[in-house]
């Protein structure tokens, strides 16, 4: 007669070898996707720190020979800089939000991260004086859902322009909660930044929710040749004329 005890524990611990081997699977897997992961947003940290040394030089060289015409190619390659930005952004979100390991890594990549955009911002501010280019840059400074119920809705807006105005239009997020990067600080006392959602369009602060019509009628003021824009020029004009 077999023992029925032994045949039970048995069964016991075979399912906890087996419960322990795939915890132990999914800790490694998680693991080395972690790694993956990092590695992935610090190997492109490191090309944008490249291509934006690179746009540097250009600018040095375009200064001193104090030749316009060298500005089609550093406007195009500043173009494909600020998308690779944002395609790291997104991707930077994702991999925080569903990440639960390596948090500190991460933090300090969004600090690397905010500083690229820092120095995009500069460069964008740069291209404009030197080239002429028609870029309209937005700083948006935004926090949680408590501190801030309508960053929510400021951000959908934001996205909503961008998708409009496309490569005329650059948006610059800053978290006000971020800790660890001084820059946030420095940019939010610059512009005395106290209340979510603040946009600082073109160096103007705004400090309150801005829906789409209010922000196309502000936008609009650096796109007057815009189609888009056309029936805000009209009404300003029409404004200017009463």
């Amino acid at each position: 007669m077999v023992n029925t005890r032994r045949v039970s524990t048995e069964k016991y611990v075979i399912a906890a070898v087996i419960t322990i081997g795939i915890f132990l699977f999914g800790l490694l897997l998680g693991l080395y996707i972690e790694g993956k992961r990092a590695v992935y947003i610090e190997s492109m940290g490191r090309e944008q720190n490249m291509n934006y040394n690179s746009l540097q030089l250009q600018y040095a060289f375009m200064d001193q020979l104090s030749k316009e015409e060298n500005c089609d190619a550093v406007s195009k390659t500043f173009e494909d800089n600020i998308k690779n930005l944002e395609s790291t952004r997104e991707r930077l979100e994702e991999f925080d939000e569903k990440s639960t390991l390596n948090k500190e890594d991460f933090n300090i990549l969004r600090r690397d991260y905010v500083l690229a955009q820092i120095r995009y911002w500069l460069l964008a501010k740069r291209t404009k004086d030197v080239c002429k280019r028609d870029i309209t840059t937005v700083l948006y400074f935004y926090s949680d859902n408590v501190g801030c119920p309508d960053c929510g809705k400021q951000a959908f807006v934001l996205t909503y322009l961008k998708k409009l105005f496309k490569d005329k239009l650059l948006v610059f997020s800053f978290d006000s909660q971020q800790e660890g990067e001084p820059m946030i600080n420095i940019l939010k006392h610059t512009y005395n930044v106290t209340k979510y959602p603040t946009l600082v369009i073109e160096g103007e602060k705004f400090t309150s929710l801005m829906d789409k019509t209010e922000s196309l009628k502000e936008i609009c003021r650096y796109h007057l040749t815009d189609e888009k824009c056309a029936p805000y020029v009209q009404q300003n004009e029409t404004s200017t004329e009463n």
